[in-house]
C-alpha cells in the first residue's frame, strides 16, 4: 500500500473507494499504515542467517538476551524468561529485536542476518503442527517490535503475525486452561505432586493465552479488525487470585496482566453498544454505555497508585512503595495505555493531551525506546486528534485559531520525542515522528497563507490547525525540524475546495513531506545521541 492510498481526495471521498482507509471509523489503521509505509525503495537483500552462534559469540548472545528480558519483557507483564541459549526461534527472535541496542557500526552488519536467521526459523516454526509454547511466544514477539535493520524498507503487519500465533495456541486449547487451572486451584491443599506441576502448567499456559489476547486487541482498537481471541470473564476472574501472596516481581507483572487486561476487554465492548433502531434509544442503551463507563473509571482508580512518589507524598515504604518497587517504568506506561483506550466521545481531547503527557513524562530514554511499536503509533494518533479538535473548537466557537493551552506545546514536544527516542530511521518512533512532522509542516503553510490573506474562509470543522514555531522554541528542543519542501501556490491563493478530506493540495503537500528525503538526515542527528548512551551503558 501507497502512502497515496491512506488520504482521501476529491475524486475518492471516504465512502467512495475501497483503496481509501475511512479516518472517521478506522482511524488507528490509518495511522498504522503511514508509519508501515516505507521509507526507502525497497529493502536490500539479507545475508545468509546460519546459526545465532555463527552470527554472535555466547558473550554477546547472554547480553543481548538479558537485555530483552529486562528491558522488554515487562511490557507485555510477561515473568522473566531463560538466559541460557537454546537456539530455538525464542532465543533468535529474543536477540533480534534486542539487536537494535548494539552500537550502529555494529548493528548494519549483525542486525540484518538475524532478520534473516529469524525469517527462516519462522518458517520453519509456522508449519509446525505442534508448536512448542517457546515459538508462540516468539511470534508474539515479533507480532509487538519489528526487527530493525536501518534500511527503512517497509515494516511488517503485526497483527497478520499475532493472528498466526493465536492461531497456533487455539490448536493447543491454550483459552482453556484458565478454567484448568481455576479447578486445580480450588483443591491446593489437596493436590498431589504431580497435580501441582499439572496447575503450574496450566497456570503458564494461560499466562501465555492472556499475553497474546491483549496484544492482539491492542493491535486491533480503531482498525476495523476483529480479534480471534478474547478475554473472558473467567480470565479476568483467575487474575485476582493467580498473584503469588508476597511482594515480588512476579506479582507485580500478574497484577498489571490483570489491570491490562480489564482495560482491553472494557474498551472492545464499547463498538457493540449500539442501538439497533432510533425507536430503541432508551434506558437500556444508557444503562450499558453508562455501565462500562463506570467500569472504565473504576479501573483508573485502581491505576492511581501507579504514580506514587515517596519523595511527593511522604507515605510510608510499605505504603507507598507497594505499586513502585518493582517495574516502575511500565506501571506508569500503563497509565498511558488508559488514557488511550479511553480516547473517544466528548473527553477525547483531554485524554489525547493525558497521552501525549504521559509519554513526555519519563526521562529515561532508553527504556521508553524499547516500548511496543504501537505505543508509538497511539502517541500519533493521539497528537492527530489534537490537531483535529483544537481546529473544531476554532470552527465551532469562532475562537482565535490558537486555541491556546498546552495542546501546541504537546505536540511540538512529542514529535521531538519520538525522533530523540529512535534507534533507526525504520524504529516505529523514527515513523510516526515523521508522519507528525509532516503532518504539522502542512498545515504549518497553510494556515500561514491563510493568515496572511486576511481572510479567515469558513473551512470544514475538521481542518487541523497548527501553530507557526518560533526560533526560541526549536533552540529550546535543542533540535533542527526537518525542513520540508515548499508548495508551489501563489501568494494569497485560497484553495476553493474547504474541506480537509476533499482537500487535494494539502494531502499532495503531506505526501511530499511523508517522502521527503531531509527527514532522515533529521532522524539520524537525533537516534544517533541515544545510540552513544546505550553503548555506554551496554559496556
Amino acid at each position: 500500500m501507497l502512502p497515496e492510498d491512506l488520504v482521501p481526495t476529491a475524486s475518492t471521498p471516504l465512502w467512495g473507494s475501497v483503496r481509501r482507509v475511512d479516518w472517521t471509523a478506522t482511524p488507528m489503521l490509518a495511522i498504522q499504515e503511514l508509519v508501515r509505509c516505507p521509507r526507502t525503495d525497497g529493502a536490500s537483500d539479507l545475508p545468509s542467517g546460519g546459526r545465532l552462534a555463527d552470527i554472535l559469540s555466547p558473550q554477546e548472545i547472554t547480553s543481548l538476551l538479558e537485555i530483552f528480558e529486562t528491558r522488554y519483557t515487562p511490557w507485555i507483564c510477561a515473568q522473566p524468561g531463560p538466559l541460557e541459549c537454546t537456539n530455538s526461534l525464542l532465543d533468535i527472535v529474543r536477540c533480534t529485536v534486542a539487536s537494535r541496542h548494539l552500537a550502529p557500526a555494529a548493528r548494519s552488519v549483525i542486525a540484518p542476518r538475524l532478520q534473516k536467521l529469524t525469517e527462516d526459523a519462522f518458517i520453519r516454526e509456522i508449519f509446525n503442527p505442534q508448536p512448542p509454547l517457546e515459538s508462540i511466544k516468539a511470534l508474539l514477539i515479533l507480532s509487538v517490535w519489528a526487527p530493525i535493520c536501518g534500511t527503512g524498507a517497509e515494516a511488517r503487519d503485526g497483527r497478520l503475525l499475532i493472528v498466526s500465533a493465536v492461531s497456533m495456541a487455539m490448536n493447543l486449547h491454550l483459552q482453556d486452561d484458565s478454567s484448568r487451572a481455576t479447578a486445580l486451584r480450588a483443591d491446593m491443599d489437596k493436590l498431589s505432586p504431580a497435580r501441582r506441576s499439572e496447575l503450574y502448567d496450566s497456570t503458564e499456559r494461560w499466562r501465555l493465552w492472556m499475553y497474546l489476547s491483549i496484544s492482539e486487541s491492542m493491535l486491533c482498537m480503531g482498525t476495523g479488525r476483529t480479534p480471534v481471541s478474547h478475554i473472558s470473564q473467567l480470565d479476568n476472574d483467575i487474575t485476582n487470585t493467580i498473584a503469588l501472596p508476597k511482594l515480588s516481581c512476579f506479582y507485580f507483572r500478574d497484577i498489571r496482566l490483570g489491570l491490562s487486561a480489564k482495560i482491553v476487554r472494557k474498551t472492545c465492548e464499547f463498538p457493540y453498544i449500539v442501538l439497533p433502531c432510533a425507536y430503541l434509544f432508551g434506558d437500556a442503551f444508557f444503562a450499558k454505555i453508562n455501565s462500562t463507563m463506570y467500569t472504565m473509571e473504576g479501573i483508573g482508580r485502581l491505576l492511581t497508585p501507579c504514580l506514587v512518589r515517596d519523595t511527593v507524598l511522604n507515605y510510608p515504604p510499605d505504603l507507598s512503595s507497594v505499586v513502585t518497587q518493582h517495574d516502575v517504568f511500565y506501571s506508569q506506561m500503563l497509565i498511558l495505555q488508559y488514557h488511550a483506550c479511553r480516547h473517544w466521545g466528548r473527553a477525547a481531547l483531554t485524554f489525547a493531551e493525558a497521552v501525549l503527557a504521559a509519554f513526555l513524562a519519563p526521562t529515561d530514554l532508553m527504556l521508553l525506546s524499547t516500548a511496543p511499536d504501537n505505543f508509538y503509533v497511539m502517541v500519533a494518533f493521539a497528537a492527530t486528534w489534537i490537531f483535529i479538535s483544537n481546529f473544531s473548537i476554532h470552527q465551532l466557537g469562532s475562537v482565535p485559531l490558537r486555541v491556546g493551552g498546552s495542546s501546541e506545546l504537546l505536540q511540538k514536544a512529542a514529535i521531538a520525542r519520538l525522533n530523540e527516542t529512535a534507534h533507526a530511521p525504520d524504529h516505529a518512533a523514527a515513523r510516526s515522528g515523521h508522519v507528525l512532522g509532516a503532518l504539522l509542516s502542512a498545515w504549518q503553510r497553510r494556515n500561514t497563507r491563510v493568515e496572511q490573506d486576511g481572510d479567515m474562509v469558513r473551512v470544514c470543522v475538521f481542518m487541523l490547525p497548527t501553530a507557526q514555531p518560533t526560533d526560541s522554541y526549536s533552540d529550546y528542543l535543542g533540535l533542527n525540524p526537518p525542513n520540508y519542501p515548499d508548495i508551489a501556490s501563489g501568494a494569497g491563493e485560497v484553495p476553493t475546495n474547504q474541506d480537509l478530506f476533499m482537500d487535494d493540495e494539502f494531502w499532495n503537500v503531506f505526501i511530499e513531506n511523508l517522502q521527503s528525503a531531509n527527514a532522515e538526515t533529521f532522524i539520524a542527528q537525533n537516534y544517533g545521541v541515544l545510540d552513544i548512551t546505550m553503548k555506554q551503558c551496554i559496556s
